[in-house]
Protein backbone atom coordinates (compact mmCIF):
# COMPACT_ATOMS: atom_id res chain seq x y z
CA UNK A 1 0.00 0.00 0.00
CA UNK A 2 1.24 3.49 -0.64
CA UNK A 3 0.00 6.68 1.03
CA UNK A 4 0.54 9.87 0.17
CA UNK A 5 0.02 13.37 1.61
CA UNK A 6 -0.25 17.26 0.97
CA UNK A 7 -0.81 20.40 2.52
CA UNK A 8 -4.48 21.93 2.50
CA UNK A 9 -5.08 25.48 2.51
CA UNK A 10 -2.92 28.97 2.24
CA UNK A 11 -0.46 30.18 4.18
CA UNK A 12 -0.78 34.12 5.73
CA UNK A 13 0.92 36.05 8.22
CA UNK A 14 -1.14 38.11 10.87
CA UNK A 15 0.04 41.71 11.29
CA UNK A 16 1.51 40.53 14.13
CA UNK A 17 4.05 37.76 12.61
CA UNK A 18 1.63 34.80 14.05
CA UNK A 19 1.30 32.25 11.08
CA UNK A 20 -2.08 31.42 9.76
CA UNK A 21 -3.43 28.92 7.27
CA UNK A 22 -6.72 29.74 5.61
CA UNK A 23 -8.80 26.25 4.75
CA UNK A 24 -12.33 25.71 4.28
CA UNK A 25 -13.37 29.41 4.91
CA UNK A 26 -11.39 28.95 8.58
CA UNK A 27 -8.08 30.60 10.24
CA UNK A 28 -6.14 28.09 11.42
CA UNK A 29 -3.10 29.02 13.72
CA UNK A 30 0.85 26.86 13.61
CA UNK A 31 3.18 25.88 16.08
CA UNK A 32 6.06 26.64 14.76
CA UNK A 33 6.26 22.30 14.38
CA UNK A 34 3.01 22.16 12.73
CA UNK A 35 4.22 25.27 10.73
CA UNK A 36 6.74 23.25 9.73
CA UNK A 37 5.38 19.45 8.47
CA UNK A 38 2.62 21.88 6.60
CA UNK A 39 5.42 24.01 4.88
CA UNK A 40 7.10 20.60 3.45
CA UNK A 41 3.74 19.94 2.21
CA UNK A 42 2.91 23.29 0.41
CA UNK A 43 3.24 22.38 -3.28
CA UNK A 44 4.25 19.15 -2.90
CA UNK A 45 3.06 15.52 -2.99
CA UNK A 46 5.09 13.36 -0.25
CA UNK A 47 4.97 9.89 0.87
CA UNK A 48 5.07 9.28 4.47
CA UNK A 49 8.76 8.12 4.56
CA UNK A 50 9.67 11.40 2.41
CA UNK A 51 7.49 13.75 4.57
CA UNK A 52 9.02 12.26 7.64
CA UNK A 53 12.55 12.84 6.84
CA UNK A 54 11.61 16.46 5.33
CA UNK A 55 10.48 17.09 8.84
CA UNK A 56 13.21 15.76 10.97
CA UNK A 57 15.75 17.62 8.95
CA UNK A 58 14.25 20.44 9.11
CA UNK A 59 13.80 20.46 12.68
CA UNK A 60 17.28 19.74 13.05
CA UNK A 61 18.32 22.93 10.72
CA UNK A 62 16.02 25.37 12.60
CA UNK A 63 16.99 24.09 16.24
CA UNK A 64 13.52 23.63 17.72
CA UNK A 65 13.80 20.16 18.40
CA UNK A 66 10.17 19.16 20.37
CA UNK A 67 9.61 16.44 22.74
CA UNK A 68 6.92 15.11 20.59
CA UNK A 69 7.20 13.38 18.00
CA UNK A 70 6.59 13.24 14.13
CA UNK A 71 3.30 10.86 14.04
CA UNK A 72 1.69 13.53 16.72
CA UNK A 73 1.74 16.72 14.61
CA UNK A 74 0.72 15.05 11.64
CA UNK A 75 -2.21 13.22 13.32
CA UNK A 76 -3.12 16.48 14.31
CA UNK A 77 -2.68 18.60 11.25
CA UNK A 78 -5.23 15.53 9.78
CA UNK A 79 -7.66 16.03 12.30
CA UNK A 80 -7.34 19.64 11.32
CA UNK A 81 -7.75 19.06 8.04
CA UNK A 82 -4.94 21.21 7.08
CA UNK A 83 -3.17 17.86 5.84
CA UNK A 84 -5.26 15.40 2.96
CA UNK A 85 -3.96 12.01 2.55
CA UNK A 86 -4.73 9.27 -0.03
CA UNK A 87 -3.92 5.59 0.51
CA UNK A 88 -4.33 2.45 -2.55
CA UNK A 89 -2.53 -0.22 -4.19
CA UNK A 90 -1.17 1.98 -7.16
CA UNK A 91 0.72 5.19 -7.54
CA UNK A 92 -2.30 6.40 -9.68
CA UNK A 93 -5.15 5.19 -7.29
CA UNK A 94 -3.14 7.02 -4.49
CA UNK A 95 -3.15 10.01 -5.85
CA UNK A 96 -6.95 10.05 -6.72
CA UNK A 97 -7.14 8.90 -3.54
CA UNK A 98 -5.64 11.72 -2.08
CA UNK A 99 -7.11 14.60 -4.87
CA UNK A 100 -10.16 13.11 -5.01
CA UNK A 101 -12.40 14.73 -2.62
CA UNK A 102 -9.69 18.38 -2.40
CA UNK A 103 -11.21 21.55 -3.85
CA UNK A 104 -8.70 23.51 -6.01
CA UNK A 105 -8.60 27.55 -6.27
CA UNK A 106 -6.44 29.39 -8.68
CA UNK A 107 -2.99 30.89 -6.96
CA UNK A 108 -2.84 33.73 -9.57
CA UNK A 109 -1.31 36.44 -8.38
CA UNK A 110 -2.53 39.56 -9.70
CA UNK A 111 0.05 42.36 -11.72
CA UNK A 112 -0.46 45.06 -8.89
CA UNK A 113 0.69 42.41 -6.24
CA UNK A 114 3.79 41.44 -8.14
CA UNK A 115 5.22 44.78 -8.06
CA UNK A 116 4.68 45.42 -4.90
CA UNK A 117 7.06 42.07 -4.14
CA UNK A 118 9.21 43.63 -6.51
CA UNK A 119 9.35 46.71 -4.69
CA UNK A 120 9.77 44.87 -1.35
CA UNK A 121 12.80 42.70 -2.77
CA UNK A 122 14.56 45.44 -4.66
CA UNK A 123 14.67 47.69 -1.38
CA UNK A 124 14.34 45.88 1.85
CA UNK A 125 15.77 43.01 0.96
CA UNK A 126 18.51 44.40 -1.33
CA UNK A 127 17.90 41.89 -4.10
CA UNK A 128 19.19 42.58 -7.65
CA UNK A 129 16.71 44.07 -9.57
CA UNK A 130 17.11 40.50 -12.16
CA UNK A 131 16.69 38.23 -9.45
CA UNK A 132 13.88 40.36 -8.23
CA UNK A 133 12.23 40.42 -11.64
CA UNK A 134 11.58 36.55 -11.58
CA UNK A 135 8.29 37.34 -9.85
CA UNK A 136 7.12 38.27 -13.14
CA UNK A 137 8.06 34.58 -14.68
CA UNK A 138 4.80 32.76 -15.63
CA UNK A 139 5.31 28.72 -15.82
CA UNK A 140 4.32 27.38 -19.55
CA UNK A 141 1.57 25.34 -19.10
CA UNK A 142 0.11 22.60 -21.11
CA UNK A 143 -3.40 22.53 -23.11
CA UNK A 144 -5.16 20.01 -20.67
CA UNK A 145 -3.65 22.84 -17.50
CA UNK A 146 -4.49 25.78 -19.59
CA UNK A 147 -8.18 24.56 -19.57
CA UNK A 148 -7.76 23.70 -16.14
CA UNK A 149 -6.89 27.16 -15.31
CA UNK A 150 -9.34 28.22 -17.09
CA UNK A 151 -12.24 26.49 -15.56
CA UNK A 152 -11.00 27.77 -12.17
CA UNK A 153 -10.28 31.43 -12.82
CA UNK A 154 -13.97 31.78 -12.31
CA UNK A 155 -14.92 29.24 -8.90
CA UNK A 156 -13.28 26.64 -6.70
CA UNK A 157 -13.84 23.24 -8.09
CA UNK A 158 -13.55 19.62 -7.04
CA UNK A 159 -10.62 17.18 -8.62
CA UNK A 160 -14.01 15.10 -9.68
CA UNK A 161 -15.72 18.04 -11.57
CA UNK A 162 -12.82 19.08 -13.15
CA UNK A 163 -12.35 15.57 -14.34
CA UNK A 164 -16.37 15.99 -15.27
CA UNK A 165 -15.61 18.86 -17.10
CA UNK A 166 -12.71 17.86 -19.10
CA UNK A 167 -14.77 14.56 -19.81
CA UNK A 168 -17.58 16.89 -21.78
CA UNK A 169 -14.72 19.07 -23.41
CA UNK A 170 -16.30 21.87 -20.67
CA UNK A 171 -13.53 24.45 -20.92
CA UNK A 172 -14.96 27.50 -19.31
CA UNK A 173 -18.07 28.07 -16.66
CA UNK A 174 -19.75 31.04 -15.83
CA UNK A 175 -20.90 30.57 -12.08
CA UNK A 176 -22.19 27.73 -9.99
CA UNK A 177 -25.87 27.68 -11.73
CA UNK A 178 -24.04 26.84 -14.99
CA UNK A 179 -21.71 24.34 -12.99
CA UNK A 180 -25.13 22.28 -11.58
CA UNK A 181 -26.43 22.65 -14.63
CA UNK A 182 -23.83 20.46 -17.05
CA UNK A 183 -22.73 17.85 -13.73
CA UNK A 184 -25.50 17.97 -11.76
CA UNK A 185 -28.14 16.92 -13.61
CA UNK A 186 -30.54 14.52 -12.23
CA UNK A 187 -31.00 13.57 -8.95
CA UNK A 188 -28.86 10.57 -8.36
CA UNK A 189 -26.16 12.68 -9.43
CA UNK A 190 -24.29 13.95 -6.11
CA UNK A 191 -20.88 14.92 -4.86
CA UNK A 192 -20.02 11.55 -3.57
CA UNK A 193 -21.63 9.60 -6.87
CA UNK A 194 -19.19 12.35 -8.83
CA UNK A 195 -16.04 11.20 -7.04
CA UNK A 196 -17.03 7.74 -7.75
CA UNK A 197 -18.35 8.12 -11.41
CA UNK A 198 -14.47 10.53 -12.09
CA UNK A 199 -12.25 7.78 -10.90
CA UNK A 200 -12.74 5.57 -13.95
CA UNK A 201 -13.51 8.20 -16.34
CA UNK A 202 -10.80 8.46 -19.48
CA UNK A 203 -10.17 11.81 -18.92
CA UNK A 204 -8.81 10.82 -15.07
CA UNK A 205 -5.51 10.45 -15.67
CA UNK A 206 -4.72 12.80 -18.07
CA UNK A 207 -6.44 15.79 -15.29
CA UNK A 208 -5.08 13.72 -12.20
CA UNK A 209 -1.54 14.66 -14.44
CA UNK A 210 -2.10 17.97 -14.74
CA UNK A 211 -3.61 18.81 -11.33
CA UNK A 212 -0.78 17.41 -10.24
CA UNK A 213 1.49 20.06 -12.52
CA UNK A 214 -0.32 22.95 -11.86
CA UNK A 215 -0.40 22.05 -7.88
CA UNK A 216 4.10 21.44 -8.30
CA UNK A 217 4.40 24.51 -10.38
CA UNK A 218 2.27 26.44 -7.84
CA UNK A 219 -0.60 27.51 -9.93
CA UNK A 220 -3.23 26.10 -7.66
CA UNK A 221 -3.80 25.51 -4.03
CA UNK A 222 -6.01 22.94 -2.44
CA UNK A 223 -8.95 23.57 -0.76
CA UNK A 224 -12.02 21.77 1.53
CA UNK A 225 -16.08 22.94 1.92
Amino acid sequence: MMTLYTAVGRYKMTGKGLPLVTAGGRECALTPHELILWSNLAFRILTYDELKAAFYKKEQELHILGELDFEHYLNRLIMRRLIASGRDCTGVDALYDLLGRLYLQSSHTGFSAKVLTFIKLCLRHGISMRQAASVFHSEKLEPMEKQLISLLNRQMLSTAELIQCAQKDIKQLKNNDELMECLYQDDDTDCESLIVESRFSETSIPVLTAITNLYLKQQVVFDIL
